[in-house]
C-alpha cells in the first residue's frame, strides 16, 4: 500500500527527504552499474521502473483513505538485488506521485517506504537464504521468489499501516486481512516470475549466481 494521500507534517517531511537522499546517493554510488550491462537487463531494469507507477494506479479502496495494490516490488529487488532495486523504484516512486498528483511532502516517506526499506529486507532475505539453506536452485527460488517475497510484503505493509495509523487515524482489523490476502497472492506470482526469468532469461536475474546454485549439481 502506498501513503501518498497522507500529508505529513513539515519537519518529518524535511526529515525524511534526507533519510532518503541519504540512502538513495548511498546505493547509487555503491551500485554495480557494469552488472546492468547484461544482456537485455538494464532495458528490464527499465522497463520496471516504467511499469511500477502503472500499477500502482490499480489500486482498491477499502475505506479510511486507505487503498491497497499489487507493489511488485519483491520481483524488482530480487531479480536487481539491493542498490540497483532501491534507485529503480526510488525513480518509480517520483513518476508515481507526479502522475497520481501525489504530496510531494511526501516523497522522502515514500521512498524510505516502497524503496529502501523493501529492498534491504529483500537482501536481508537473500543473505539468509543462502547462508543458512542448501545451495539449490529450488531453495533459491522458493525462499526467496515465495517466502522472501512474503516477507518483503508483509513488513512493507505493515510498516505502511503503522505509519497510517500513527498520522492519519485508525486502521481497522478488515485492513490487516485484505493486506494478507492480497500479498499472499503477489508472493506465489512472483516466485512464478521469479522461476521464469531465471529459467529462460538468467542474464535478468542479477542475484542468481551459477557458480552457487548450479555447479556441480
Amino acid at each position: 500500500m502506498g501513503i501518498f494521500d497522507v500529508s505529513l507534517p513539515p519537519a518529518l517531511a524535511y526529515l525524511t527527504v534526507a533519510a532518503a537522499a541519504v540512502a538513495l546517493v548511498r546505493d547509487a554510488r555503491s551500485t554495480q552499474w557494469q552488472r546492468a550491462d547484461r544482456i537485455g537487463a538494464f532495458s528490464a531494469w527499465c522497463f520496471f521502473v516504467i511499469v511500477l507507477p502503472l500499477l500502482w494506479r490499480m489500486d482498491v479502496r477499502i475505506g479510511n483513505g486507505i487503498a491497497l495494490q499489487l507493489l511488485g516490488v519483491p520481483l524488482f529487488v530480487l531479480m536487481f538485488g539491493r542498490p540497483l532495486a532501491t534507485v529503480g523504484l526510488s525513480l518509480a516512486v517520483i513518476a508515481s506521485t507526479a502522475l497520481q498528483d501525489g504530496l510531494w511532502g511526501n516523497i522522502g516517506l515514500n521512498i524510505l517506504m516502497l524503496a529502501v526499506f523493501p529492498a534491504w529486507c529483500g537482501e536481508a532475505v537473500m543473505r539468509a537464504t543462502r547462508r543458512y539453506l542448501p545451495h539449490h536452485i529450488f531453495i533459491y527460488l522458493l525462499g526467496n521468489g515465495f517466502f522472501g517475497a512474503m516477507a518483503m510484503l508483509v513488513a512493507t505493509d505493515l510498516a505502511s499501516l503503522v505509519v497510517y495509523r500513527l498520522w492519519a487515524g485508525p486502521v481497522g482489523g478488515d485492513a490487516v486481512a485484505y493486506m494478507l490476502l492480497l500479498a499472499w497472492g503477489e508472493s506465489f506470482l512472483t516466485g512464478f516470475l521469479l522461476t521464469i526469468f531465471t529459467v529462460y532469461r538468467p542474464e535478468w536475474v542479477l542475484t542468481f549466481d551459477d557458480n552457487v546454485y548450479l555447479r556441480g549439481k
